[in-house]
């Protein structure tokens, strides 16, 4: 099983303050310990940076940097890279996706043919594509049986 991790997931696993951040830090366990194939963009690496910087250049005015630094430093052997390209953005802005950028992860995932399953927090903006989206929760329901 390999699925696509959204930005999302891996920013309420690594800050750990969101109302999913259980169960997101229970998906990614099992890329550690289980051997789920977690898949990544270049694009929600990026997203995943801005996102905690965001959150923590108040809350660890002096760290923050550092901080990034470390945890992206030992997330990301864990996670497996597919390309993004430029035949991702054109299909995702001639979509339905109406957040494109979920659009560009989507037809990256597509066109890789490595994805069986996105996993993110926010299923409906995945709605338009035919891969299956799951939130941690329900994948993870799925997963463990």
């Amino acid at each position: 099983m390999r699925a696509l991790v959204d930005s999302d997931v891996l920013v309420a696993t690594i800050d750990g303050t969101e109302v999913q951040s259980p169960a997101c830090k229970a998906v990614l366990d099992l890329v550690v310990r289980d051997g789920l194939e977690a898949v990544v963009t270049p694009l929600i690496v990026a997203n995943v940076m801005y996102a905690l910087k965001r959150k923590w250049r108040t809350t660890r005015p002096r760290t923050w940097r550092k901080d990034i630094d470390r945890m992206m430093t030992a997330m990301l052997p864990t996670l497996r890279m597919i390309p993004v390209d430029e035949r991702d953005f054109l299909a995702s802005f001639a979509s339905d996706f109406l957040d494109k950028e979920d659009g560009i992860q989507y037809f990256a995932a597509v066109r890789s043919k490595q994805v069986d399953v996105i996993v993110s927090c926010n299923v409906k903006d995945y709605a338009t594509g035919d891969l299956p989206a799951m939130e941690p929760a329900e994948f993870l329901d799925k997963y463990l049986k």
